[in-house]
């Protein structure tokens, strides 16, 4: 299997196009679309190329961590830092840049698996992670991580989608809502204070459908949800677009939702077609546990341990709704 190995999946009118190169999803048409509703790369520009994480599944740890330390058990590691002084996504060679190998496919679904051995990006522990990308129905989509390890670890992986509804332009001209009460307050360098926020009365309130050109000056935050871990994904998010007519619902068992507006999108990434991507092109919607997690008690945890088996779901359900 090659770095620009695609899986297309096609199933009750939706397509969805899998690379194995970052477990990314390339393109993702629901039933009666007719352009993708995500952004995507030329199959060849997937792994150490895509600077901007676009579609990639990224891990083991996605976000950040404040000057790549942390604590396990008493133990403390390091990570290469790769965002100013702070680790990033996993690393310079985190999953996103890794080619995941194909375990099962069927019309409907793609399963990918990828086995980090102990010590790669300073991880503790072997880490065996699976990708499961299945189509539900023409207008919904599933992405289901799952992970084990034989030492006390971290696992937090996310899909790294940038939605714009429209399939074209920026996606300012979209509304977006937040099922969120609090935010993450961050410092400069994105790491966040330690503290929760309420969203009332801030830039930070998307409760109420919203502009996204009506945004606060730095979009690059986590929302705390109310998580659903064990259970059932529950509602997150809504993106709808006014030019396409086309909505997004998503739904996760995630504590938490980065909102990402694309600002450091700098065109010198190109779309499949070969066009530049600009900021602001997609928003990235991107359920996970909180940033820095680790080096904060009271935030949700990200450790995993040896018997335990780390699961987080993802559903993604488009609308036209006019």
């Amino acid at each position: 299997m090659g770095d620009d190995t695609i899986f297309a999946i096609d199933h009750d009118g939706m397509t969805v196009e899998i690379a194995a190169m970052g477990a990314s999803v390339k393109t993702l048409s629901p039933r009666g679309a007719s352009h993708s509703m995500i952004l995507g790369l030329a199959a060849n520009d997937y792994g150490l190329s895509n600077t901007g994480y676009i579609g990639a599944s990224v891990g083991r740890f996605a976000n950040r961590i404040a000057r790549g330390r942390f604590t396990v058990d008493g133990e403390t590691y390091s990570l290469p830092v790769n965002d100013g002084l702070n680790h990033l996504h996993g690393g310079p060679r985190g999953f996103s840049h890794r080619v995941w190998s194909l375990s099962s496919r069927t019309d409907r679904d793609v399963v990918l698996t990828l086995h980090s051995p102990a010590g790669e990006e300073g991880y503790p522990g072997a880490l065996d992670a699976t990708a499961r990308f299945k189509i539900l129905s023409g207008e919904e989509f599933e992405i289901v991580y799952e992970a084990i390890t034989d030492a006390p670890t971290l696992a937090n992986l996310t899909a790294h989608l940038y939605f714009n509804l429209d399939g074209a332009g920026d996606a300012l001209g979209h509304r977006l809502s937040v099922a969120a009460d609090d935010y993450l307050p961050v410092d400069d360098s994105l790491i966040p204070t330690g503290t929760l926020a309420p969203v009332a009365q801030t830039p930070f309130d998307f409760r109420g459908l919203r502009p996204l050109a009506d945004r606060p000056a730095v979009l690059d935050h986590n929302f705390c949800l109310a998580s659903t871990r064990h259970g059932a994904p529950h509602p997150a998010a809504w993106l709808e677009a006014s030019a396409s007519g086309w909505a997004l619902e998503l739904a996760t068992t995630e504590p938490g939702l980065q909102v990402y507006d694309g600002a450091k999108l700098d065109g010198s990434q190109s779309d499949a077609a070969g066009r530049p991507i600009q900021a602001h092109a997609g928003l990235a919607l991107e359920p996970q546990v909180w940033p820095d997690s680790p080096n904060h008690p009271s935030f949700p945890s990200a450790i995993l341990r040896p018997g335990e088996i780390y699961r987080t779901i993802s559903r993604y359900r488009f609308i036209l709704h006019s």
